[in-house]
């Protein structure tokens, strides 16, 4: 009982973290978004907010997830592949966003890495059961698609802890 219960408890953690970050992810995208809808108009601001265009971000994006599917097609079929590629997509995306904030508030030592994998590998599973995808392969899948966010977590926290000296110091985030 206590596997289970311990892992609730993580997974859990790695949740509410998430939803406690939601309405910051939905500002800077609303910030992010806005800067691409500028209508052309250049605005002033300071070096030290000079970060990489929203455009560039969502072309990564969808880059990675054409290579991800690429990849994921030489074990599993089209659509898992895409629904990997997209899970991927969207729980990194999720789970990066804490990992990130975390470990730039808090420190490297406070950076959620186990909660964030344990809670996209339940999501995945859950997902993956009301798909009906239950096989040896889509079991694989899932666990593929958690380290991919488990690893894309750890370089969240690290790309933190580089933005937070890199501020402190007066550094350009784009550069």
């Amino acid at each position: 009982y206590l596997l289970y219960i311990g892992a609730g408890c993580v997974a859990a953690a790695g949740i509410i973290s998430m939803l406690k970050t939601l309405p910051m992810i939905v500002r800077s995208i609303k910030s992010g978004l806005a800067g691409m809808s500028g209508g052309g108009a250049v605005k002033a601001y300071r070096r030290t907010e000079d970060d990489l265009p929203m455009s560039f971000v969502l072309l990564g994006s969808l880059g990675l997830i054409v290579v991800l599917a690429a990849f994921l097609m030489t074990e599993v079929g089209v659509v898992s592949a895409v629904i990997g590629a997209l899970l991927v997509v969207l729980f990194g995306f999720l789970f990066v966003t804490v990992s990130a904030r975390l470990t730039g508030e808090i420190g490297s030592s406070s950076n959620p890495i186990s909660g964030m994998t344990v809670a996209t590998l339940m999501l995945t599973c859950l997902i993956f059961l009301a798909l009906g995808m239950t096989s040896t392969t889509d079991r694989i899948l899932a666990l593929s698609i958690a380290a991919v966010v488990c690893i894309a977590s750890s370089n969240g926290g690290t790309t933190a802890q580089s933005l937070k000296t890199g501020f402190l110091v007066g550094g350009t985030p784009r550069a």
